[in-house]
C-alpha cells in the first residue's frame, strides 16, 4: 500500500511537468509533431527498460482484451488535450479541470465495473467526499 501511493504521488509529479513540458514543445514545434516526439521517446526509453528489466512475452498479447490494446491511442490523445489545455489557460486550471474529469469518470467506471475494475458501491459519506474534493479543487482554482 505504501509503495502504491508513492507510485501514486510520483505519477502525479510526472503528469504535471509532462503537461508543462508538451505544451512547450508542442509551443515551438507543433502540438502533433510534440505529440510524436513525446510518445515516440517514451517508446524508446519503454523499449530499452523492457528488454533489461522485463519478461518480454510477446505471446501474451493475444491473451489481452483488444479494446486494452488501443491504451497508445488514448495516451496520444492524453498528451494533446494536456497540452493544448496547458496552452489555452494555463497548466493549474488546465489540471485541475482534468482532475475533475478523471475523478468523475474513473468513478463510473468503478460504479459500474466497466474494463475489469472493481466495483465499488457510493455510499452516501463517499459521494460527499467526492462532492469535497471537487469543491476543494474549484475553491483553490477560483480564489484569489
Amino acid at each position: 500500500m505504501i509503495s502504491a501511493i508513492f507510485y501514486s504521488l510520483i505519477g502525479g509529479i510526472a503528469v504535471a511537468l509532462q503537461s508543462v513540458f508538451s505544451a512547450r514543445l508542442g509551443e515551438k514545434l507543433g502540438f502533433w509533431e510534440a505529440n510524436a516526439f513525446v510518445h515516440g521517446s517514451g517508446f524508446l526509453l519503454a523499449i530499452i527498460l523492457a528488454l533489461f528489466l522485463g519478461k518480454l512475452d510477446f505471446g501474451a498479447f493475444r491473451e489481452v482484451n483488444p479494446i486494452y490494446l488501443t491504451a497508445g491511442f488514448v495516451g496520444v490523445l492524453i498528451v494533446f488535450s494536456i497540452s493544448k489545455s496547458v496552452s489555452g489557460i494555463g497548466a493549474s486550471y488546465g489540471i485541475t479541470i482534468m482532475l475533475v474529469s478523471q475523478i468523475l469518470f474513473t468513478l463510473c467506471l468503478n460504479i459500474f465495473g466497466f474494463f475489469g475494475e472493481e466495483t465499488i458501491k457510493l455510499s452516501p459519506m463517499k459521494g460527499f467526499g467526492i462532492v469535497l474534493l471537487i469543491c476543494g479543487l474549484l475553491i483553490f482554482q477560483l480564489s484569489e
